[in-house]
């Protein structure tokens, strides 16, 4: 049977597809279905997003407040952030809700974008040839029950789904996890001192980690112990030696089944003055008890960025790009472990080996590294000279896979078993309670660099603060958003090739284009020559100008 183009026009016609279109929307409101071909499905909510959504035990109402009609490039964050919630909405079982808003021309909606500190920011627009300034409001609370979070400014797309589940989890986590920063002992501060322009600090890790724990400084010069409910205590850089007291006070936090996690540079170094001595940390018998040390050594790696370094020449000062293997680039990492899963390169800043070799005497512990140098590297040893112009021909970098981070995992002995407990100033006992000998099942995770999350050693698509985040919210037992922070990773390093194969890719890169533009041409000319001669050979007459008889 043919249908008649009239058909479709009848009134039959228009109702029956009226109503196919209402059942497909139908449909489409309760299955969801997107083709996302990127690498690490960055346009696709993960299965955790979905997991969690679908797990809601109360309603959760995000407000959106955007400006509508915002000039590039935020023209296209309201839609993208609706088409976000959207899909949080579909993949949840009805405890999910959403609204955006335009507080632009209502006072009302401005009030309560004040009431939950959403503050609007200046953008610039481009009008009749002039540049003209414009407020807009490019932020959204979350309400759940009587809680409430805050993203005050969308600033990152590619990060949305990362920012919104992370607020998800901390107003729907019955108890944030508490992690602590000791201090000192001339540790990185997490926040800069504003005194002081240029400081040390680590407040990339800072912000990040406040989104999803509570935060915590750890002074133990005048305690027995680490303050109740740390649930990780972080060691970041410490410049002075450990004292014996608060040694004890770590050790029984371990003892306890505290976890730690322990960055620390065991050589001091000075690039602006090219100087490396020994640094003042004198932990090795310590931690050699919990199966590792971090050695007196510096790595040097042939996988290495290049850097501007000034030099003295006949005609002055001038500035000279060198390899300089004191900052490996890591890209070899214990995939099996999900904190190390999809990392693509770590940049270390004068680094020093971990040495595990004192961990098989410990049958209650499992030592696993978790990053290695490349293959071609080596170490620096007893006399350190950081000075790049000293080195060449010094070193063959002949030692591979050097660890470079760990992880100890069991059951830990105390350090302290049959010793005395460290006295005070007075001389008194600083604990009055029986030393823990044992710890249960926990874990300690060593880096050999500090300055690898310092906010001054920080480089724009390089993936340290994304691991040292990894890391902590494996110690800290909330291994949820590690992958999709992880899918945010955009270092695509090169791998490394020999002196040859770079020449061969670099002349090929040269020659073979132009060689396929000429061949082209060649075979294109030949045919053309080839179909000349068959037209001829067709039609002789026409080659002679003569008229056809």
């Amino acid at each position: 049977m043919k249908i008649k183009k009239s058909d479709f026009y009848s009134p039959l016609g228009i109702v029956l597809i009226l109503g196919n279109l209402v059942i497909l929307n139908l449909v489409s409101t309760k299955f969801f279905g997107r083709l996302d071909l990127t690498e690490n499905k960055l346009y696709t909510l993960s299965d955790v997003t979905k997991q969690i959504l679908r797990d809601l035990e109360e309603p959760l109402t995000i407000k959106a407040y955007f400006t509508r009609d915002l000039p590039a490039p935020y023209n296209n964050t309201s839609q993208f952030v609706q088409d976000q919630l959207a899909e949080m909405k579909a993949y949840s079982r009805g405890n999910f809700r959403y609204e955006l808003v335009d507080p632009a021309d209502q006072e009302k909606l401005k009030a309560e974008a004040d009431k939950f500190r959403l503050e609007p920011i200046q953008v610039n627009e481009m009008k009749k040839d002039k540049v003209e300034f414009k407020l807009a409001y490019l932020g959204m609370v979350l309400l759940y029950e009587d809680k409430q979070e805050v993203i005050p400014t969308i600033q990152s797309l590619d990060n949305l789904e990362y920012e919104i589940l992370s607020k998800i989890r901390r107003v729907t986590s019955s108890k944030i996890p508490t992690i602590g920063f000791l201090e000192g002992h001339g540790e990185t501060p997490l926040r800069a001192d504003p005194s002081q322009p240029g400081s040390e600090s680590m407040g990339g890790l800072d912000r990040e980690l406040r989104k999803l724990y509570d935060i915590k400084p750890v002074n133990l010069e005048a305690r027995s112990e680490v303050p109740e409910g740390i649930d990780l205590l972080c060691i970041v850089g410490p410049k002075e030696d450990i004292p014996e007291r608060d040694r004890f006070v770590i050790d029984q936090f371990l003892m306890r089944g505290g976890r730690i996690l322990l960055l620390a540079n065991k050589v001091k170094t000075e690039l602006q003055q090219m100087s490396a001595t020994k640094g003042s940390l004198r932990i090795d018998n310590w931690t050699q008890q919990y199966g590792f040390k971090i050695n007196d050594d510096l790595v040097l790696d042939r996988a290495c960025p290049t850097l501007p370094f000034q030099t003295m020449s006949q005609y002055g000062r001038q500035i000279t790009m060198v390899n300089y293997p004191f900052f490996p680039e890591v890209q070899t990492f214990n995939r099996t472990n999900s904190a190390m899963k999809i990392l693509r390169q770590v940049r270390l800043y004068f680094p020093s080996s971990i040495d595990t070799s004192v961990a098989p005497g410990y049958n209650s512990i499992t030592v696993t590294p978790l990053m290695w140098s490349s293959d071609k590297a080596t170490t620096m040893e007893g006399t350190y000279d950081i000075d790049p112009f000293n080195m060449r021909g010094k070193f063959t970098f002949d030692k591979g896979h050097i660890p470079l981070a760990a992880l100890i995992s069991g059951n830990f002995q105390s350090y302290y078993t049959n010793k005395e407990i460290p006295q005070d100033a007075e001389g008194n006992p600083i604990s009055t309670g029986p030393i823990l000998n044992s710890s249960p099942d926990t874990r300690i995770v060593v880096i050999g660099d500090a300055n690898m999350i310092n906010d001054l050693y920080q480089v724009p698509g390089l993936d340290n603060l994304t691991a040292v985040l990894n890391i902590i919210d494996w110690l800290a037992q909330d291994e949820a958003l590690i992958g999709i922070r992880s899918r945010s990773v955009v270092s695509r390093p090169l791998g490394e090739v020999s002196d040859g194969a770079r020449q061969v890719v670099k002349y090929s890169n040269m020659l073979i284009p132009p060689l396929i533009v000429i061949g082209f041409g060649l075979v294109r000319w030949r045919m053309r020559k080839s179909a000349a001669k068959a037209m001829m050979r067709a039609n002789p007459s026409a080659g002679s100008g003569g008229d056809a008889k």
